[in-house]
């Protein structure tokens, strides 16, 4: 276990080796009244079979994102299992913190009939039923490991 101190900074970029080649996520928020979430990273575009140059890191980082999610993710990096490779500006379409999505129902239920809940990060509200539209337009709220993290950017291909 490597275990070195990381300096988070908005903007980081950092490598996520997968089943399906090198993935991208940048961190673009710290939800600090809320400890549990912490991180907030932008899963970004596309698997690599090398690490693309800083010059494509830095137009893959405008282009728009797969996902948001929350993930302790520089605490991966200080343990050796992810590695920081440039920090960029967040393009505007990630400069607001976004709003997220949840539910109770089970992982089994008709998610178009379940009632939904939306978090913007400090108040949450009942909406019930969302549109198709509104779930792709809303993440949905939750923290992964970085065991869990690699998993949803494989099945999110």
């Amino acid at each position: 276990m490597v275990d070195k101190k990381i300096k988070k900074t908005i903007g980081d970029v950092i490598e996520v080796p997968t089943s399906k080649g090198l993935a991208y996520v940048q961190y673009t928020h710290e939800h600090s009244s809320h400890p549990v979430f912490g991180s907030l990273v932008r899963v970004l575009k596309g698997f690599y079979k090398e690490r693309p140059s800083k010059e494509a890191l830095a137009e893959l980082v405008k282009q728009s994102h797969r996902f948001q999610t929350f993930c302790p993710i520089h605490h991966a990096v200080s343990h050796g299992n992810f590695e920081l490779v440039g920090n960029f500006p967040v393009p505007e379409c990630a400069r607001e913190f976004p709003i997220f999505k949840s539910t109770a129902a089970s992982p089994k239920s008709d998610l178009k009939k379940v009632i939904w809940w939306l978090w913007d990060g400090e108040k949450e509200w009942k909406v019930g039923e969302l549109s198709e539209e509104e779930m792709r337009k809303y993440p949905i709220r939750g923290v992964y490991n970085n065991t869990g993290l690699v998993g949803a950017i494989e099945k999110e291909a």
